[in-house]
């Protein structure tokens, strides 16, 4: 009896803890593309925030959710890494023959991604170095 009541508590905490930040990415865009920026981030710190008061992640999700995160986290870096491999030479290329404007917007996202896969490689390191 005891050990349902801890995987419903768990399931439950963990749709929550999903909930929370699906509601809090919806809102920060919502929000954003609306024009209110600031009340954006405050949303979304505000959703995301929530989620410390269910406690940690590690305690809602066993080694099967673990597995399959890793694998969608591979899944992501690979294609956000070919993509980039593809799209911002092929628009710097076109830009230079004069067939395309390079965006702005663009750039912007090159320097997210960048930051990103800086993020990534940091942390590649940190594990690395810790096995």
């Amino acid at each position: 009896m005891a050990e349902a009541a801890y995987t419903t508590r768990t399931n439950r905490n963990r749709l929550t803890y999903i909930g929370l930040w699906a509601l809090a990415t919806v809102a920060y865009i919502g929000l954003a593309v609306a024009g209110y920026p600031a009340v954006a981030a405050v949303a979304f710190f505000l959703f995301g925030g929530a989620t410390f008061a269910l406690g940690r992640p590690a305690s809602m999700f066993d080694e099967r959710d673990t597995d399959i995160i890793e694998e969608a986290s591979a899944n992501t870096i690979q294609v956000v890494g070919l993509g980039s491999a593809i799209v911002f030479p092929t628009a710097a290329i076109l830009s230079g023959l004069g067939y395309i404007e390079f965006p702005l917007w663009l750039a912007f996202a090159g320097v997210v991604i960048a930051l990103v896969f800086a993020l990534w490689g940091g942390f590649l390191l940190l594990a690395r170095r810790r096995r």
